[in-house]
């Protein structure tokens, strides 16, 4: 009797801990809109989309230089 408490002790505890893993999203992957950025040929809807993605863009601005 005292081995199926402790069974069921440790079922139960072993299911509370499989159950507190779910719900958790997956992180966010970039949006398919922002990777077909560089395809997009309508100025309009470029802009859209370059206010929305977090990507500055093709081109490369190099930081200032730090003198410590």
């Amino acid at each position: 009797m005292r081995t199926q408490r402790l069974i069921a002790l440790a079922l139960a505890a072993t299911l509370a801990a499989g159950l507190a893993g779910c719900g958790k999203e997956a992180p966010a992957v970039a949006s398919p809109i922002c990777a077909d950025l560089d395809k997009v040929t309508d100025p309009a809807q470029r802009a859209e989309l370059l206010k929305k993605c977090p990507r500055s863009g093709p081109e490369f601005k190099p930081s200032p230089k730090k003198d410590y």
